[in-house]
């Protein structure tokens, strides 16, 4: 019985060994399956023929036959789900990979006294542990709404000798105890000397005493006090790949791959690590943080040096620039720009370049083929991105280039035909768009209603014209693509339905995180469609994903993910 087991356990695996070695063979055919194509002029197939690292034919098995020679494999696929390789428009890999050996929490809510038992146990073992500091990632940003609470536990006397740092899963907001605001000279009287813009990145009371609250420009005091050279950035680019590729994505675009005012390229040098040791198993397109009120030339010549070091390999390719117009919308934070003022505080956000300087720089950017990529996240921080790409437009026409506005969370009506007008793409991150606490309760009592009326208005955008590219800005969320089309084609959350009006068809996602989504990339030549000479990116899924229930839908898993003709990943195992 032991030897009939064994070898049956022995054929099982030679058996996975065939396929495997199959699926990897130099030249081949995969057909009896259901292929969506993201090729808009023949959007399914039952066959396609790779050879090497392109696709040769697609079609049915006679005909793609013809394309390869009688040598090339045969891979019945017995009626399975194939799509292109997703692509992610907006994922900070590298960051997310270093975040997965991060204390984090994943987004999940925590009470200040479930936390502090969590913040125990980190320090117990050290394993994650940024120096002598506790910095715990991906905190729920409702969680800011009880800062008196956080406040209570981690300035308690166990604490007081131990600097902690809460970072808000939105990379936009962070929380720190007593020890960490000594350290960065933050107190009452560095509030008090502050000019009133720039207070707004920090929480304070009536007497200028911090309450720990730090939002975006306020984070440069903390940073400059963070211990350094505690991150491992091979290990983090090496499971940033292991994770994409085992949700099926294949290309993305890092927004914030350095940074031209710091000069920190760590993450551009980790891609070329990988490259070189032949282990970059996704397309990546590269953009640096720049100042959009600064020198342009200046800042192209930081750009254009930058390309001559790590442009070397096809699959790494610096791109362009990162520009933040304003900051984020939820309170207590309200450092998005708005049309109209918040209701709580008069204030209407912050606006973090100047329009007629940003004009200048998109202007020049744009004359000189690079991409201008800018997270708005307020209607006004919209409208004058826009306004600064319809400047460019007009001084350079139609330089080819694909500019890009990311996140979106509120925008005017009379904006949503503009990025059809102007060429302009939409990169957005439809998993946020739920009924929850993060798009009621912090955000529906402090704006116009008639800004919170089109909150992640992504069926506006689409009617009007608008190219939808799929992102999901890991590791700030998951950068599952089917938990995201999910929520993009329900709006289900918590507390409801977020505006059933701006639901979104499951095709138009499809193509959102395919042959769209590499248009961001400036890649749509090379990837994104099953389409002759492209690179042969694509997945197996163990489902239909065109039949099936929304609900079946976000549970797909990937069997399979191939880059360039090879198996990058293999199996069915959950990846969240």
């Amino acid at each position: 019985m032991k030897f009939y087991l064994a070898t049956i356990c022995l054929l099982a695996l030679c058996l996975h060994t065939a396929a495997q070695d199959s699926l990897n063979s130099d030249e081949k055919i995969l057909f009896n399956a259901r292929i969506f194509t993201a090729n808009a002029q023949m959007p399914f197939a039952e066959a396609v023929a790779i050879k090497g690292n392109k696709i040769m034919a697609v079609g049915n098995l006679y005909e793609v036959s013809k394309a390869v020679s009688s040598a090339a494999v045969k891979i019945n696929l017995d009626g399975g789900c194939v799509l292109p390789g997703f692509i992610d428009s907006h994922n900070h890999a590298v960051d997310g990979g270093e975040s997965l050996s991060r204390p984090n929490v994943s987004d999940t809510l925590l009470t200040p006294g479930q936390l502090a038992e969590y913040a125990k146990q980190v320090i117990k073992s050290g394993e994650g542990m940024t120096g002598n500091f506790l910095v715990i990632y991906g905190m729920n940003i409702s969680s800011w709404s009880d800062i008196g609470g956080l406040s209570r536990v981690f300035n308690a006397p166990e604490f007081e000798n131990q600097p902690v740092l809460l970072v808000g899963s939105d990379w936009h907001t962070e929380w720190a105890n007593l020890p960490v605001l000594k350290a960065a000279g933050i107190n009452k009287e560095y509030i008090a000397g502050l000019s009133e813009d720039k207070r707004k990145y920090f929480g304070y009371n009536s007497s200028f005493e911090p309450n720990g609250f730090v939002a975006d420009s306020g984070f440069e005091k903390i940073d400059a006090v963070l211990p350094t050279g505690t991150s491992d950035y091979k290990k983090a680019g090496l499971k940033a790949m292991e994770y994409n590729n085992a949700l099926g994505i294949t290309a993305w675009l890092d927004p914030a791959a350095g940074n031209v005012k710091n000069k920190e390229f760590h993450i551009l040098d980790t891609y070329a690590w990988l490259a070189k040791e032949q282990k970059l198993s996704a397309h990546v397109a590269a953009a640096v943080v720049a100042d959009g009120n600064g020198d342009a030339p200046a800042q192209v010549k930081v750009l254009r040096r930058l390309q001559a070091k790590y442009n070397t390999n096809a699959n790494l390719n610096v791109c362009g620039f990162k520009i933040f117009a304003d900051g984020v919308i939820e309170h207590p934070t309200q450092t998005a720009a708005l049309s109209q003022p918040y209701i709580n505080s008069g204030s209407k956000g912050v606006l973090m370049f100047n329009p007629a300087k940003f004009a200048r720089f998109a202007t020049n950017a744009d004359k000189e083929k690079l991409l201008v990529h800018v997270h708005a996240i307020g209607d006004r921080a919209v409208t004058e991105t826009l306004n600064g790409f319809e400047a460019a437009r007009k001084a350079n026409g139609f330089s080819g280039i694909p500019h890009t506005i990311t996140h979106i969370q509120v925008a005017k009506p009379a904006d949503f035909a503009r990025f059809a007008q102007l060429k302009v793409l939409a990169s957005l991150q439809l998993l946020w768009a739920l009924g929850d606490v993060t798009t009621i309760d912090i955000v529906k009592p402090y704006i116009a209603p008639e800004l919170y009326r089109y909150q992640y208005p992504a069926r506006s955008l689409l009617q009007a014209g608008t190219t939808i590219c799929g992102a999901s800005d890991w590791p700030v969320s998951t950068a599952n693509p089917f938990e995201a089309m999910y929520e993009a084609e329900t709006r289900k959350g918590k507390m409801g339905v977020l505006d059933s009006t701006q639901c979104m068809p499951r095709l138009a996602m499809l193509y959102a995180y395919t042959s769209n989504a590499a248009k961001a990339l400036m890649l749509d030549k090379k990837t994104g469609s099953i389409v002759p000479g492209k690179y042969a990116d694509m997945i197996l899924v163990d489902r239909d994903v065109l039949t099936i229930s929304p609900e079946a839908f976000r549970d797909t898993k990937v069997s399979w993910t191939m880059f360039e003709g090879k198996i990058v990943y293999k199996n069915n195992e959950a990846v969240k």
